[in-house]
């Protein structure tokens, strides 16, 4: 009976283990193949105003990373939790015991937390890469000038076809907002990336990246200044708003750039 016991046992874990997902509960814990256990916590002062928007910017964070997790909450309710804690303030996420945002939290105190966006909040973006770090998954930055067509649909088609192996970003040195018709004909295969944000390159200084990606010559010349990206690939494509719409119009020229990034992109990362 013993011996049944374990055989089964290990045919699940056997199968855990293939699927790349291990064991989640909802006090924060996330064990994957790659990474033993990861933990996240939200921590908080009750009455804290920036509390909601904390826990909504979480659970979409990992939803976007298919990560099937709830954070663990701790209520910081008194000046010594918030000293035995190294409490810096409410809302706190931490990610394997350590604070996602250390330079704006200088100190133990157990008012409201301001981060570096100015808010109650931190950036979704770096939250976002860090606890896909921390869950095992690979990381891609896709950039272009204007990160307005070309490195917004590589992002938006990565993280829906990708999700769960690579998490996917993007940037460029002139953002200069989504171009509507990218929306458009990615809604066409039912990915949404309305809400995808624009972001200038500074925004990921100092985050390494398993891969960073080039889309066009401009952004390839202007990665040199940045030494943090020295270590990158360059796979153009031409930015479909300085083409000709004979014969295509303008919807047309993006659904081609969207079903060369889908056949290109994606088999590329497949296979790194």
């Amino acid at each position: 009976m013993v011996n049944i016991f374990y055989a089964l046992l290990r045919k699940v874990t056997i199968s855990l283990v293939r699927s790349n997902y291990l064991w989640h509960s909802a006090n924060g814990y996330y064990l994957t193949a790659e990474k033993k256990c990861m933990r996240l916590e939200l921590l908080y002062t009750p009455g804290c105003p920036n509390l909601p928007k904390a826990r909504v910017l979480l659970r979409e964070t990992l939803q976007s990373l298919g990560l099937d997790l709830s954070p663990r909450e701790i209520e910081v309710s008194d000046p010594g939790q918030a000293e035995a804690e190294a409490f810096p303030g409410s809302p706190t996420i931490r990610i394997d015991g350590l604070d996602i945002e250390p330079e704006s939290a200088p100190t133990v105190g157990s008012g409201f937390r301001i981060y570096e966006t100015g808010t109650g909040a931190p950036d979704g973006q770096l939250l976002k890469f860090k606890i896909a770090q921390a869950a095992g998954q690979r990381t891609v930055l896709f950039i272009c000038t204007g990160n307005a067509v070309r490195s917004q649909m590589a992002e938006a088609l990565v993280n829906h076809f990708l999700k769960g192996r690579w998490a996917a970003f993007s940037a460029g040195f002139l953002p200069a907002g989504i171009n509507p018709l990218v929306v458009k004909v990615l809604k066409e295969i039912r990915i949404d990336a309305a809400r995808q944000p624009t972001k200038h390159l500074d925004l990921f200084n100092g985050l390494t990246f398993d891969r960073v990606i080039t889309l066009c010559s401009d952004a390839d010349r202007m990665c040199t200044f940045y030494p943090a990206y020295g270590n990158r690939v360059h796979l153009p494509y031409t930015d479909p708003l300085t083409l000709s719409t004979f014969g295509f119009g303008w919807k047309g020229l993006f659904r081609k750039l969207r079903e060369d990034m889908r056949n290109q992109l994606i088999p590329y990362l497949e296979s790194v």
